[in-house]
C-alpha cells in the first residue's frame, strides 16, 4: 500500500501519524537511554567507541576460550580412550593437603610484546592450560589468606593466580580464559588510578564492580597513589614508598615523621576507599613497583623501606612482593610446626612472569616448587628446580656448572622443594679443581643456613644467619683434596650436621636447630675465579650410621 503525501496531511490521518511519530521517538530515547545507561554501569567514564570495541571483542573471547577448551578436552578424552596423547605430568598426584602454595603475578596480558611485564595472550594461553591439564586448581584471594593464617587446607596443586596495577587488559583478555578453565584470579588495584575520569588504560570502579559480581575475581590494594614518582631534590624524580620527597614551599625534603605519615596516609586511604567502594574486606597489599625495600632507584632516604614495611604490617594482614631467587618459589603457612622458620609473618613471594615463557616452562617452575620426597636423585638431564642466589648456573641437559660471575668471589645456589625435608643426608660427586666448596643444609633462604666448608686439607662447619657467618667446629684431614671426582656430603639429623668425605664421618657439630633444605657454593678469592662441576647429588633419609656407600 503506498500513502500520498496529501493523503498523510488529510486532517483524519495526523493524529495517528503523529502517534507513530511520537512512539518511534520514544523508541529511540529508550534505546539511547538504555545504550548509553548499559555503558555506564559496565564500563563507566570509559570512552563509548573503546567500551565498545572492548565489550565486543570480550564476548567475541569468551566464546571462542569455551569452544576451545571443551573442544581440546573432548578430542584429549577420545586420545585418552584410545591410548593416545603426551605423556602425563611427573609431578605429585593432586591429592591430600597442600603444605605450600606459589603465587603468580601478571601485569597486562597483551596481543604483543616485548616488555618484560606483559604476557601475550597466546602465552598466556598455554600457560593456563598446561597448568590446567597437569592438575593445578587456582584459589581465591581469601582462601589464600586463610590457608597462610592455618585457618584452611587447600589440595595440592593449588596456586593463586595475581595482577599489579588494576588495567583493563588485565581483565578483559583473561577473563574468559578463566571461565573457560574454571580459575579464579586476584588483582591489586591502585585506588587513584582507577577513578581517572575516561581512561582507556585502568579499569574504572563500574568495572571493578563487575569484576567482582562475576565470581571469579577479588581485588587487593596496591596503594591509593604510591605508583606514581615524587618529586626530589634537583627536580629529580623519587620512589614514593622509599624516598623522601622534596616539599618545594619549604625548600627541604620531608622529615623522617613526615615520611612515616605520608606513607601511612596512602596505605591506609587505599584499604578504606576498596572497602568503601566495594563492600569487601581488603587484608593484602602488593607493594608497588616489586617490592618493599627499595624499588630500584631509591636514594635519598636508606631506612624508607623498612618504614614502610612497619606501616603496611600495621594495616594490612599480607604485603605480596616480587622476588628474585633469594628463597624458596612458593609460600608455607605460618602455623605449621614444620615450616615455621621458613614462614615469614607478613611478607608473600610471587613468581614473576615473563613475555617469554610458554607453558612448558611455567609448569616445570611450578612443578619444581612442591615439596619433593626423600629420597632424591639428580644427575642434571633435566632442570630439577635448582635456584641460583647468585653467580651464573648451568643446570639441566647432563650439566651442573656453578661459577662466580666476574666481580663476585663465589657462587650459591639451592634446591627449590627441599625446604621441608628433616634427618637427611646430602652427597655430591664433583669435580672440585679450586676454591673452596660448600655444602648447604638446613636452607631457611640464600642467606641463612648450615654449612660443611670444604678446603684441601681440612673442612669446617659453619653457620650463616641473614649472611653473617660464624665457624662453629673444624677438622683437619689430609684425605680431603681437589680431584675430577671429588665425594662431599653433609648431613643433618636430630641436633647434628656432620660433614663427610667419601662418605666417611669428619666432623660433627651438636646444635643444630632448623630443618630443611639444601644448596651448593663455591668460593675463591680471586674475583670470577670459583667454579665446580657437580655430576651427580642424592638426598636420602639419614639411616644412622657412621658410614654410607652409594
Amino acid at each position: 500500500m503506498a500513502y500520498s503525501i496529501s493523503g498523510l496531511l488529510h486532517p483524519d490521518s495526523m493524529p495517528r501519524k503523529v502517534v507513530i511519530v511520537l512512539a518511534g521517538a520514544a523508541c529511540m530515547c529508550f534505546l539511547v537511554y538504555g545504550t548509553f545507561y548499559a555503558k555506564q554501569q559496565l564500563f563507566g567514564s570509559t570512552p563509548a567507541v573503546y567500551a565498545t570495541v572492548t565489550g565486543l571483542r570480550y564476548a567475541i573471547d569468551t566464546l571462542a576460550a569455551m569452544f576451545e577448551y571443551e573442544g581440546s578436552r573432548l578430542i584429549g578424552s577420545a586420545a585418552g580412550a584410545f591410548g593416545i596423547g603426551g605423556k602425563p605430568s611427573a609431578s605429585l598426584p593432586n591429592e591430600g593437603p597442600a603444605r605450600t602454595i606459589p603465587v603468580l603475578t601478571y601485569h597486562r596480558v597483551v596481543s604483543d610484546s616485548n616488555d618484560l611485564n606483559n604476557v601475550t595472550i597466546s602465552n598466556f594461553r598455554d600457560q593456563m592450560r598446561a597448568l590446567k591439564k597437569a592438575g593445578w586448581s587456582t584459589v581465591t584471594l581469601s582462601e589464600f589468606e586463610e590457608f597462610m593464617q592455618g585457618e584452611r587446607e587447600l589440595p595440592q596443586k593449588s596456586f593463586l593466580l595475581t595482577f599489579d596495577d588494576g588495567a583493563k587488559e588485565s581483565f578483559y583478555p583473561v577473563d574468559p580464559i578463566l571461565r573457560a578453565l574454571g580459575f579464579n584470579a586476584s588483582i591489586f588495584i591502585i585506588v587513584r588510578s582507577s577513578e581517572t575520569p575516561e581512561s582507556t588504560y585502568y579499569l574504572s570502579p563500574e568495572e571493578i564492580k563487575q569484576l567482582l559480581s562475576s565470581g571469579r575475581w577479588s581485588i587487593g590494594s596496591h596503594s591509593y597513589d604510591g605508583h606514581q614518582p615524587n618529586p626530589a631534590e634537583n627536580g629529580g624524580e623519587g620512589v614514593f614508598f622509599a624516598d623522601k620527597m622534596w616539599l618545594e614551599a619549604a625548600g627541604r625534603l620531608e622529615t623522617d615523621a613526615e615520611f612515616r605519615t605520608r606513607v601511612r596516609g596512602d596505605l591506609a586511604r587505599a584499604k578504606s576507599a576498596l572497602e568503601t567502594r566495594y563492600s569487601v574486606p581488603i587484608y593484602s597489599l602488593a607493594f608497588p613497583l616489586g617490592n618493599e625495600t627499595g624499588i630500584e632507584g631509591a636514594a635519598n632516604f636508606p631506612e624508607g623501606s623498612e618504614i614502610t614495611e612497619d606501616e603496611a604490617r600495621g594495616i594490612y594482614e599480607f604485603g605480596f612482593i616480587q622476588t628474585e631467587n633469594q628463597t624458596y618459589t612458593a609460600n608455607f603457612p605460618r602455623s605449621s610446626e614444620s615450616s615455621a622458620h621458613l614462614a615469614n609473618d607478613f611478607l608473600v613471594r610471587r613468581i614473576h612472569v615473563d613475555h617469554d615463557w610458554d607453558g612448558e616452562r611455567l609448569l616445570t617452575i611450578m612443578e619444581n616448587s612442591l615439596p619433593k620426597q626423600l629420597p632424591f636423585e639428580d644427575d642434571f638431564r633435566e632442570q630439577k628446580g635448582w635456584l641460583l642466589s647468585w653467580g651464573t648456573l648451568e643446570s639441566g641437559r647432563n650439566n651442573f656448572v656453578l661459577t662466580a660471575s666476574n666481580d663476585r668471589t663465589s657462587a650459591s645456589a639451592f634446591l627449590d622443594g627441599s625446604a621441608l625435608w628433616d634427618d637427611y643426608s646430602f652427597d655430591v660427586a664433583a669435580n672440585w679443581q679450586g676454591g673452596h666448596a660448600f655444602l648447604l643444609a638446613d636452607v631457611v633462604d640464600s642467606r641463612t643456613y648450615d654449612a660443611c666448608a670444604f678446603s684441601p686439607g681440612s673442612v669446617r662447619v659453619q653457620r650463616t644467619v641473614h649472611g653473617v657467618t660464624t665457624t662453629l667446629a673444624e677438622k683437619k684431614d689430609e684425605r680431603i683434596q681437589y680431584g675430577e671426582n671429588a665425594r662431599l656430603g653433609i648431613r643433618a639429623h636430630g641436633s647434628v650436621i656432620e660433614c663427610t668425605w667419601g662418605f666417611q664421618s669428619i666432623v660433627e657439630m651438636y646444635d643444630r636447630n632448623t630443618t630443611g633444605g639444601v644448596g651448593i657454593q663455591i668460593w675463591d678469592p680471586e674475583l670470577g675465579k670459583a667454579r665446580v662441576q657437580v655430576s651427580s647429588v642424592i638426598a636420602r633419609p639419614y639411616v644412622g650410621t657412621s658410614t654410607e656407600s652409594e
